[in-house]
């Protein structure tokens, strides 16, 4: 194995761990990738349904390993970057725990990645510090009760950090040991465990092989099994239709199911997308009223409490308003989802923002005296396709212009090693600038893609025409590097819009 980029993070231990999983399971994974492309193209192309191999694993009664007494309450969880100052504000922001995300909220160059795990390494051990030009040395208050949680890179990506055979080697592998071998036995010490959130985890033999890298990082360790705990967000329509097979697959790491509305949504367009299938209408009708996202929410917390484990609500992107004395209607929209996730039976939420925290903890106090709702069983009936339903409304102008906004201010970040936006006031992640860019995508490719109003197609020719528009009203233009940097971005949609296939990012 070749380090590419000297730096004292990575370890012969880091190196030898990733080694030893590559050893073990890099064929494994070639072989899963695989068979997640077929089972996707079977759902695309067939009828959605439930695994008729593993009915056994969704009718038989039994219960993922409890949960530690650390683990009992998850109110309300902060999700944001992993730079210092986003983990110091994070950790001192009072919510139970803070979610470091390496994917949807972090650059993924090397020094974004690499930096980001510098600073994970003094958040576990509370000596991480910044200095701010109002308030001076700013560091994680000792005495928070936050416990730090981490999103690893999904099984598809690769991080050029590392290289077998001049290969990179697979981000989720990397993340797990620069994990371990920089902050394991500290977040053991001090939090009593090792906590995930996972993402893109499509099906059992996905999880299945999560759970062995997990074990293999507790051998490494020498602590016992499940002091590795994960949350696996609902993000995809297979990990959905899979959910009860996630969990027995990880039962003895399983800290429950988490929703991911923006992430679902926009793999529902990769599967169920063509000239015969109908378009999904404007980003702000698909709200978590939206049918197939309602039946997410209820069938997670139906699955989550029959077998002993948490149901985590969806985070909130709406920004409280600057001004005080003026309340904003989407944020009121935000705290009535907050409500509801409580009186439904979720036993927490995420947030995105530190101002978010109280809020929603007030919501969750209103509905669930307890640290958890796991004796709340719910009996909804919901089937397979109540999961895929699509839901109905306009396609206007406004959402267009919206998400050419959210396009372009985000691809323009990421330039800056930024992995996350405020746009429109909301914070705007990988999931929600995905959601963006394949909602203008199937509008583009579908003969159903027409503003309502007026039956206008939404072609790639009108695209290119209201990103110019857009881009000249929010940059100025006229600074060559600036100018550059919008004629990029827009370059890059328009390739993503006009491309054939579904866009990736």
């Amino acid at each position: 194995m070749k380090e590419i980029v000297q730096d004292r993070l990575i370890t012969a231990g880091v190196r030898d761990l990733v080694g030893g999983m590559l050893a073990s399971y890099e064929g494994r994974l070639t072989e899963l990738l695989e068979l997640r492309t077929a089972r996707r193209a079977g759902l695309s192309s067939g009828t959605v349904d439930l695994l008729t191999a593993t009915a056994n694993i969704r009718d038989k009664d039994w219960i993922v390993d409890p949960e530690p007494e650390g683990l009992q309450e998850r109110r309300v969880e902060l999700i944001g970057g992993a730079n210092r100052s986003e983990l110091i504000n994070g950790m001192n922001a009072g919510a139970k725990s803070y979610i470091a995300d390496l994917w949807n909220f972090t650059a993924q160059d090397t020094w974004s990645i690499l930096r980001a795990h510098k600073s994970l390494n003094g958040a576990a051990h509370r000596s991480l510090a910044y200095l701010d030009d109002r308030e001076g040395r700013v560091r994680i208050n000792p005495a928070t009760s936050s416990r730090l949680m981490l999103v690893p890179r999904p099984f598809f990506t690769y991080e050029a950090l590392l290289t077998l055979d001049e290969v990179p080697v697979p981000a989720a592998f990397f993340d797990l040991a620069m994990v371990a071998v920089g902050h394991g036995v500290e977040a053991v010490r001090r939090e009593g465990g090792i906590h995930f959130y996972l993402r893109d985890v499509q099906g059992l033999l996905e999880a299945r092989l999560w759970a062995r890298l997990f074990e293999r990082v507790e051998e490494t360790l020498e602590v016992d099994r499940g002091t590795i705990r994960c949350t696996v967000f609902m993000d995809t329509v297979p990990g959905a239709l899979e959910a009860d097979e996630i969990l027995f697959e990880l039962q003895h790491h399983s800290a429950g199911l988490a929703l991911d509305p923006q992430g679902y949504a926009a793999d529902h367009i990769a599967l169920f997308h063509g000239p015969d299938r109908p378009v999904l209408p404007d980003r702000e009708t698909i709200g978590l009223n939206a049918p197939f996202l309602r039946a997410l929410s209820l069938r997670t917390i139906g699955i989550c409490h029959r077998r002993g484990c948490h149901a985590m609500g969806a985070p909130s992107f709406v920004l409280p308003s600057l001004d005080h004395s003026k309340v904003k209607a989407e944020y009121l929209a935000m705290l009535a989802d907050k409500e509801r996730e409580a009186v439904d039976g979720h036993d927490g939420t995420l947030v995105v923002h530190e101002d978010m925290v109280n809020a929603s903890m007030v919501e969750f106090n209103k509905s669930m005296p307890r640290a958890h709702q796991l004796n709340y069983q719910r009996a909804d009936v919901i089937t397979p396709a109540d999961l895929v339903k699509v839901p109905e409304g306009p396609i206007t102008v406004d959402s267009l212009k919206n998400i050419l906004r959210t396009a372009l201010r985000s691809l323009m970040m990421r330039e800056q090693g930024k992995g996350w936006v405020i746009q429109g006031g909301r914070v705007h992640d990988r999931s929600s600038l995905l959601l963006a860019v394949r909602l203008l995508w199937q509008w583009v490719q579908s003969p159903k893609g027409n503003i309502t109003a007026t039956n206008l197609p939404i072609t790639i020719d009108l695209v290119k025409f209201m990103l110019k528009k857009e881009a000249d009203k929010m940059f100025d233009v006229h600074d060559p590097v600036i100018s550059k940097q919008v004629d990029r971005a827009m370059a890059y949609i328009l390739e993503l819009t006009g491309g054939e296939g579904v866009p990736m990012l």
